[in-house]
């Protein structure tokens, strides 16, 4: 979203909102998320989140084996967490 629709959002609707600061950070973000302790998500009130992160994974060769990468797609839930937690991210919190 571009500045000038959040400065729409918060002048007409009242809401708080600011801009992600993605940085070109996917994988930092994503090895950040993964060696957390735990992540809860209520898959009574957020299944489409629960699904999402449940079947997040690496992609794999031909052979099968592990690729070194993430694939893009489906993770709309998983990118909202990763821009919320960007500041604790570049902490490294």
């Amino acid at each position: 979203m571009i500045r000038s629709s959040m400065a729409l959002w918060r002048g007409k609707f009242g809401l708080r909102g600011w801009l992600a600061r993605k940085s070109n950070m996917r994988r930092l973000s994503y090895e950040w998320l993964a060696g957390l302790r735990e992540i809860v998500i209520d898959p009574v009130r957020c299944p489409l989140a629960y699904e999402e992160f449940r079947l997040k994974e690496f992609e794999r060769d031909r052979d099968g084996t592990w690729v070194d990468e993430i694939p893009d797609g489906n993770d709309h839930s998983i990118d909202a967490v990763r821009y919320a937690m960007m500041d604790d991210v570049l902490r490294g919190a």
